[in-house]
């Protein structure tokens, strides 16, 4: 026997008799709950307050007639959302046709034959029965979909921490100046008025700016001292290290990523390197990493110079404004100073 006690069909016929006799007929022979209407009218507002599977809906009506209501619901459920039985007592093809065109799925004239009616409405319960079984395996598929992404963008994120850090082993034993990196990204990129998403992005993938520092020789990049022209040269180039280690690929995290490694050295000015880009010409991502890494530079202890006291490193990052750096992010930097002091001290090495 089929079972429909978690579905509802809706009777909608101006005639409380028929309406009398169709919600018999429909208890005695079909397990499913009934919702009974004399006002088409009120067919719209009952679909919003409640699940309809089925609509048993006499064509000849005041205020409304059944095109008319159907015209109305299939603005909004389809055939196979939500089914339609037209009920009549005209008899011609034409009307008929006419019902099929508007959206009905079935249609039967008066007198009713009961056991016609009965078998009509658990053909269309099964279809709409089958429909809602769909509808939930895409819907429990989507969860899983979701939810796999949401692990697969965890590894991302720690492989893309473990890769920044790599980066920095060298010259950086703690892995602290990518994370701060990161941080101050995110502060600038918010007073930026980024998008959310935007500002997660260029706070995960900023540490990597110095990823290409790996294809770097360590004589190089450990020299407690100056560089000359060759060795700055060979160390200008780990921008380009970068782009092919990173490579290309269509995720917009690793693209990020990619193109922060390539521009976070390039200046306002148009001086900079590689690719001597000038103003907004230079991704905004790059801009923010710029000063997010040259203050953390600045203020830290590597194998080359000291630390500088926090307020030369803020001083020259001002009086850089419009020459090295973005002047309106520099301004973001200016009004944010104290969020950033915060972290460079939390965040110590």
């Amino acid at each position: 026997m089929d079972n429909f006690e978690d579905l509802n069909i809706l009777i909608c016929d101006d005639s409380i008799t028929n309406v009398l006799i169709l919600t018999k007929l429909v208890e005695s022979e079909i397990n499913a709950g009934v919702i009974t209407l004399t006002d088409p009218r009120k067919i719209a507002s009952t679909l919003i307050e409640q699940r309809i599977d089925l609509i048993l809906l006499d064509l000849e009506m005041p205020h409304l007639n059944g095109f008319e209501v159907m015209e109305q619901v299939r603005k909004t459920y389809e055939p196979d959302q939500l089914p339609i039985i037209i009920i009549t007592g005209t008899i011609g093809i034409t009307t008929r046709n006419r019902a099929l065109e508007s959206g009905a799925n079935d249609f039967i004239n008066k007198p009713v034959d009961q056991i016609e009616l009965i078998l009509r409405v658990k053909n269309l319960l099964k279809i709409r029965v089958s429909y809602l079984l769909h509808e939930k395996c895409n819907q429990i598929l989507e969860q899983k979909i979701q939810l796999r992404t949401l692990q697969l963008n965890k590894s991302i994120h720690s492989l893309l921490h473990s890769l920044a850090v790599a980066g920095e082993l060298k010259d950086d034993d703690t892995g602290k100046h990518v994370f701060r990196v990161g941080k101050y990204a995110r502060i600038l990129a918010e007073g930026y008025g980024l998008p959310a998403e935007l500002v997660n992005m260029i706070e995960q993938t900023a540490p990597l700016h110095d990823i290409g520092k790996i294809g770097v020789p360590d004589k190089i990049l450990l020299k407690p001292g100056k560089l000359d022209d060759a060795e700055r040269i060979i160390m200008d180039k780990h921008t380009i290290f970068a782009e092919a280690l990173i490579g290309s690929n269509d995720s917009d995290i690793v693209q990020m990523a990619r193109v922060i490694a390539l521009s976070h050295h390039e200046r306002w000015d148009g001086k900079g390197y590689p690719s001597k880009l000038r103003g907004e010409s230079i991704p905004i991502e790059g801009r923010i990493t710029a000063i997010a890494d040259v203050f953390d530079a600045l203020t830290t202890q590597r194998s080359y110079k000291d630390a500088w006291p926090v307020k030369k490193a803020v001083d020259y990052i001002n009086a850089a404004s419009g020459e090295a750096f973005d002047p309106a992010l520099v301004t973001v930097f200016q009004k944010n100073i104290s969020s950033i002091i915060e972290i460079s001290k939390d965040f110590a090495d």
